[in-house]
């Protein structure tokens, strides 16, 4: 489906389908609503919804993912509300959420993660709080969290005892 722009309206991902492979929505920007990422998968691969800037609402990650690529979701500036990565996350890649600037409120981060990518997050410009909830901190690439400006300089919250952050 990649650059299918008459491809228009909700999206919905059946638990029948176990892998969306890479860049299969890339561009496609009359997809609209909110978007939820069925159980059955457990990759998001790389630049799989990049540039679908008309998403809009929520965006739901399940526990079954275990790894978002890079670019995935970037410039799709269009969801709104907080963002969880859920336990089983493990990896994050390299601008995975660059410029969605929709997103407010917080970023949860949840204790599975063991590496942020470079420009990760960066220009998630909306973005209120980031907490990150591994008791080991994970690798973080340069600029995973930069320009978020709802809060100058990002503040990151870690768990008391935390280890290994800088």
């Amino acid at each position: 489906f990649r650059t299918c722009t008459g491809l228009t309206g909700s999206l919905t991902i059946p638990n029948s389908v176990v892998t969306i492979g890479q860049a299969a929505f890339n561009g496609c920007t009359g997809l609209t609503g909110s978007l939820t990422i069925p159980d059955s998968i457990a990759t998001i691969e790389s630049q799989t919804f990049f540039g679908c800037s008309n998403l809009t609402g929520s965006l739901t990650i399940p526990d079954s993912v275990t790894s978002i690529g890079s670019n995935a979701f970037s410039g799709c500036s269009g969801f709104t509300g907080s963002l969880t990565i859920p336990a089983g996350v493990t990896s994050i890649g390299g601008f995975a959420f660059n410029n969605c600037s929709g997103f407010t409120g917080s970023l949860t981060i949840s204790d599975s993660i063991t590496s942020i990518d470079i420009g990760a997050f960066q220009n998630c410009s909306s973005i209120t709080s980031v907490s990150i909830q591994a008791t080991t901190a994970p690798t973080i690439g340069s600029n995973a969290f930069t320009n978020m400006t709802a809060v100058s300089p990002a503040e990151i919250h870690v768990p008391v005892g935390a280890t290994g952050y800088a």
